[in-house]
């Protein structure tokens, strides 16, 4: 996606899938509350439509005492590995 194709859908949650949106805001509040949300995994959206897993772990950096960016590292799963962890979910 592009930054303008990112900004023109809203949040960011458009792209979660539906069975993974709670999942996906817990460890969202776990972050603004900790400063790190944990290990995520959760379907992303596609361009084409499609799904793909990604897992997901991301942290608050402050600045000056306050919020200022979330850094999060991502990266791609087999549909195997996704739907291992949503067994143990």
């Amino acid at each position: 996606y592009t930054e303008t194709e990112l900004c023109r859908r809203g949040s960011g949650y458009q792209f979660v899938h539906a069975a993974d949106m709670m999942h996906c805001a817990e460890n969202h509040v776990r972050m603004m509350k900790t400063g790190e949300s944990g290990l995520t995994v959760f379907r992303l959206l596609t361009k084409k439509g499609g799904w793909v897993w990604v897992q997901a772990n991301a942290r608050l950096v402050y600045k000056a005492g306050k919020p200022d960016c979330i850094i999060a590292q991502q990266r791609a799963l087999s549909n195997e590995e996704g739907e291992e962890h949503l067994r143990k979910r």
